[in-house]
């Protein structure tokens, strides 16, 4: 262990500037928590698995007559991709500022309220499309690139045929100013015509836009280079269908930054009508609502059930809550194809998922500018669902809303307000473990838990198979005075008859995504919430995300026992005074709010490898205060001593040396502690307990050849040993 004789404490001093997103640091930062050389391996199979699909569709259009593509009724093309199970050809098809401010995205901007200034500056969406994007538009602004595919040809392409893939990747990067245009629907129109520009919800952020031959494919390799969102608003094989489900799954467990937003299709209700990507485990799955430009309640928020492109229901064949969040998508005026200067009305969830998209983008920005790294995609979905304006006849979730309305400020004020009013956290959950804490409620609005977690792709099921697909089943509760608080879930005892009745809460064995409300909570009574699993965990552990609302912003003096989990960060609820007398343990970081006083008791230490930030601030969390820079004396406190012997490893203890990044390491006579690999920054590559384990296997193949440092840390002994990965 590091030797503490003495530990500073210091108050960070801010800076208010803004911190721009995804820069090379940052991509940089992504990949290594990301699997690049699964995802390229995925990248080549699903490649090569679509273009043999292609041809034999191909062969059997020339047998059958079938056309290679068609028109339909809307005028949008339907691209042959498949042969169903069935032997159908399978067509892929597009699916068709009040958006804005329907889930109050506008309150992130300049002058919107929040005190932030978020458009999505230098932050990228992969978009895919069949049509070819018009970048010339005055409202992409040169921050539109077509990646793949044949770039847009005016002479050719300036039709409102045309007009799908530009109007969705301007509902996520659409600058609002520019010349004025009045158009005709792409659609039949409503009573309400709209006229003037359209506005995408991240109006600086860029886009980069590929055609769907490919798609999962094209998405590995752009997730592999730190792709952060995707939007997909098309339906493969019509509707309820579950083709290539598993892929994408496996896309976003070995990508945890990337996420991919679906439009959940256009089919309606009353049960059963997703699309394939509506149904994706990991991803975004999105409803289409009418523009609600003054939230009262749940009424306020109407379904598009009616009309040429009513809003599809779900569930998931399985149970699972589909779709996930609904935006507006009924009256939308979006960019369009015909000049430079052209604007048309379009509806459908096609146009509502590119608003979720967009949002994606401003949340990523606003949570890097507060903590200088972006969120696990599971922190994102969380967050989303966390905050949803509730929407419905009934409480919790439904088949046809989701989770609710998406609301972007609620979902920033829960990034600004993490440490006090909030509490965000990105943990691990090992298993036969268990994760535990407590909080203190504040009793003037609900206190609300969610945890969502990266769930380890499925297979590919047949249409209508309602055995589950979750992998990895984590169970959140709520206990205080006797009173245990179970998440939400459909209700799956008649299948989907019963699935389209009023949500449960109990034991939910079905979602990687589980919401725990007390609606009316007791102000300054203590929560204790706890998280456990099912059965074993793949891979033997499992990374989630938490949030929590509806805490006491500042509470009574706290004494901190527990140890912060490795690779972790422990942010704790913001206090009068801390007392901690807890273990920090490698790779883990502990944050610490408080109005006046740190004290560190006997016992307190922090391994070599870890943080401890400790903020004297007033108790509050409000971020323009924490942005601004401020001066406090820097107080120590004595420590007892703890020494760390550091030894070398015997010789054919690590095997073998050197390797292409594999290499097995020997653990005879250490009980338990931690296998780590850092570089000669100190930079921590590898990182993993053992308890009663022979041998442990270090897989370090996505780092650079070079020389780097083996640790063994058990107990206050440090075993080390120098390795070479060629």
């Amino acid at each position: 262990m590091k030797q503490l004789g003495y530990l500073s404490i210091i108050v960070l001093c801010f800076s208010s500037s803004i911190a721009f997103s995804q820069t090379k640091e940052e991509i940089v930062k992504i990949q290594d928590s990301t699997d690049v050389d699964k995802l390229i391996e995925y990248s080549r199979r699903f490649k090569a698995r679509d273009e043999e699909k292609r041809k034999k569709a191909q062969a059997l259009a020339q047998q059958k007559g079938w056309a290679l593509y068609k028109v339909d009724d809307k005028g949008r093309k339907l691209h042959l991709q498949g042969v169903d199970s069935k032997g159908e050809p399978i067509y892929e098809q597009p699916l068709d500022t009040e958006d804005i401010i329907s889930v109050r995205a506008d309150k992130l901007y300049s002058g919107g309220g929040l005190g932030l200034s978020v458009h999505g500056e230098s932050m990228t969406a992969g978009v895919w499309e069949y049509d070819p994007i018009r970048v010339s538009h005055q409202a992409f602004q040169s921050r539109a690139i077509q990646i793949d595919g044949p770039a847009f040809n005016p002479a050719t392409n300036s039709t409102l045929a045309y007009a799908h893939g530009t109007g969705v990747s301007g509902q996520v990067i659409a600058w609002e100013g520019g010349t004025n245009n009045t158009s005709p629907w792409i659609a039949p129109p409503p009573t309400n015509m709209l006229y003037g520009r359209a506005k995408g919800a991240a109006p600086k952020a860029n886009v980069h836009a590929y055609t769907p031959t490919g798609d999962l494919s094209e998405v590995a390799t752009a997730a592999s280079q730190g792709l952060l969102v995707s939007n997909h608003s098309y339906v493969v094989g019509g509707y309820g269908s579950y083709y290539n489900v598993a892929g994408w799954d496996s896309v976003m467990y070995s990508a945890p930054y990337y996420i991919s937003v679906f439009a959940g299709g256009n089919a309606g209700g009353p049960v059963d009508k997703l699309n394939n990507g509506g149904v994706v485990k990991n991803g975004l799955s999105v409803a289409n609502t009418r523009d609600v430009l003054n939230y009262t309640g749940p009424s306020s928020v109407i379904i598009n059930s009616g009309g040429s492109e009513p809003s599809s229901y779900g569930p998931a064949d399985d149970g699972r809550v589909k779709p996930d969040i609904s935006a507006p998508g009924s009256t939308t005026r979006i960019v369009a194809t015909r000049s430079d200067t052209d604007y048309t009305n379009g509806a459908g969830t096609s146009f509502a998922a590119p608003t979720v998209t967009g949002i994606v983008l401003l949340l990523q920005q606003h949570y890097n500018n507060v903590n200088q790294h972006f969120m696990r995609s599971s922190t994102v979905r969380a967050l989303m669902l966390h905050t949803a304006s509730e929407a419905g006849a009934n409480p919790g979730p439904d088949i046809a809303f989701g989770w609710g309305l998406l609301n972007a400020e609620k979902a920033a004020n829960a990034i600004t307000d993490n440490g006090g009013k909030s509490f965000i956290s990105e943990d691990q959950l090992a298993s036969s473990g268990s994760y535990s804490r407590e909080f203190v409620a504040s009793g003037t609005e609900p206190l609300v838990a969610t945890v969502c977690w990266i769930d380890p792709a499925g297979t590919n099921r047949v249409d209508n198979d309602p055995s589950a697909v979750l992998v990895n089943d984590l169970d959140l509760r709520l206990t205080a005075n006797g009173t245990t608080y179970y998440p939400w879930k459909l209700d799956w005892s008649n299948g989907k008859i019963s699935a389209q009745g009023p949500a449960l809460q109990g034991d939910n064995d079905r979602d990687n995504v589980e919401k725990i409300e007390v609606v009316n909570p007791t102000p300054g009574q203590t929560y204790t919430l706890t998280i456990n699993h099912k059965g074993s965990l793949v891979s033997g552990s499992q990374k989630f995300s938490l949030i929590v609302t509806g805490l006491e912003e500042c509470v009574a003096d706290r004494t901190i026992l527990s140890p912060v989990n490795s690779n972790s960060s422990d942010r704790q609820q913001a206090s009068s005074t801390i007392t901690a007398q807890n273990v920090v343990n490698s790779g883990a970081e502990a944050i610490y709010h408080a109005e006046d006083e740190v004290l560190l008791k006997d016992g307190f230490f922090a391994a070599t490898g870890s943080a401890v930030r400790i903020y004297l601030e007033g108790c509050t969390t409000n971020y323009t205060l924490r942005t601004a820079a401020v001066e406090r004396p820097v107080v120590t406190y004595m420590l007892p001593a703890t020494q760390e012997v550091t030894e070398e490893l015997p010789e054919n203890a690590v095997y073998p040396n050197p390797s292409t990044g594999l290499f097995r390491v020997k653990l005879t006579g250490l009980p338990s502690g931690k296998v780590e690999v850092v570089s000669s920054e100190g930079r921590e590559l590898f990182g993993k307990l053992f308890k009663d384990q022979p041998e442990m296997e270090v897989d370090v193949k996505n780092s650079k050849p070079g020389i780097y440092i083996l640790r063994v840390v058990s107990d206050q002994k440090v075993l080390t040993k120098k390795i070479v990965i060629k």
